[in-house]
């Protein structure tokens, strides 16, 4: 989902005028320092949101509002019981992911796409009461997807006109596109957890 956003990065851009002979390094610093936090600042909002969209796309998914009364889930992710958990679970998975990347650029790709499922683990964690923590759930997910990493990356490679799209539109396309995806990853969540239940009691 960040690759949507990344063109925000390249908004601001410093340059010289013609002439100018020295350039106050404290002030260039002190303005990167503001856009760098501000760009922090927009994209954990951006993800909060993306996030709360997850938890009510899967409850409409599973039809537990079929009268259309969604309005109190619409900022479930808000709620001081499930904000916390939210944010601890994205700080493991990047801090997991930056690991893995330092190895190399693919082990950490495939480790995020490992993590994917993270966040929709954590919803049904929250409705059945049984959250034990974040790792848990980051284990869970690795585990769950363990045979479609494949079918992940070809579920991204379908939005990649997308994301460039999105990119020369400055975000505007995104409008359409976050639904599209958040709706596009739930279905894939559903498909693979009934796929790896059943493989489960097959086993059993």
């Amino acid at each position: 989902m960040s690759a949507i956003f990344n063109a925000a990065q390249n908004v601001t851009q410093i340059t010289s005028n013609m002439g100018t002979t020295s350039i106050d390094v404290n002030s260039v610093n002190g303005a990167n320092g503001f856009q760098n936090l501000l760009i922090l600042i927009i994209g954990f909002i951006v993800s909060m949101v993306s996030i709360s969209l997850l938890f009510t796309l899967i409850t409409m998914f599973r039809q537990q509002h079929k009268d259309g009364s969604i309005g109190d889930d619409m900022f479930r992710v808000f709620r001081q019981d499930v904000f916390f958990k939210v944010f601890c679970l994205q700080l493991w998975r990047i801090l997991f992911v930056t690991l893995w990347s330092l190895l190399f650029v693919i082990p950490g790709i495939i480790k995020a796409f490992a993590y994917s499922q993270s966040d929709m683990i954590l919803f049904d964690k929250l409705e059945n009461g049984t959250y034990n923590g974040s790792r848990e759930i980051i284990t869970e997910s690795r585990q769950m997807m363990k045979g479609f990493k494949g079918n992940y990356f070809y579920m991204q490679l379908s939005f990649i006109g997308w994301y460039i799209l999105v990119s020369i539109t400055f975000g505007l396309v995104g409008l359409y596109v976050i639904p599209f995806y958040a709706a596009t990853s739930v279905a894939f969540y559903e498909n693979v957890k009934n796929q790896s239940q059943v493989l489960e009691e097959n086993l059993a």
